[in-house]
C-alpha cells in the first residue's frame, strides 16, 4: 500500500473516531446536578482519546502542509473591532 493510501485511510479512521467519541459525549450529557451515566474514569479516557486523535490529525496536516492555526469562532462570542482615532474623527466631521 502506498503512503498516500495509508495516510488517507488513517485520516478517515481518525475522523470517524473523533466523530464517534464526540457523539458518545453528547448522547450521555446530563443536566447539572444529575449523576452522569459514565464513570469519571471513562469520561477521562474519552477526553484522552480525543486529545490523541486531534494531535495526530494536526501532525498529519503539518506534514502535508495544510495545517492552519485557525480556531472555531462561535456566533455568540463578541468580537473586538479596533478603529483608528483618525477614522473616527473623519466620520464625525
Amino acid at each position: 500500500m502506498s503512503d498516500a493510501t495509508t495516510n488517507t485511510t488513517e485520516v478517515r479512521m481518525l475522523s470517524a473516531m473523533r466523530k464517534t467519541l464526540i457523539a458518545v459525549a453528547k448522547d450521555t450529557m446530563t443536566k447539572p446536578g444529575l449523576r452522569h451515566p459514565l464513570e469519571r474514569s471513562t469520561q477521562e479516557m474519552i477526553t484522552d482519546c480525543l486529545n490523541l486523535v486531534v494531535s495526530r490529525q494536526v501532525e498529519i496536516e503539518k506534514q502535508a502542509g495544510t495545517h492552519t492555526k485557525m480556531k472555531p469562532v462561535y456566533t455568540d462570542e463578541q468580537t473586538v473591532q479596533s478603529i483608528s482615532i483618525d477614522d473616527l474623527k473623519k466620520t464625525l466631521n
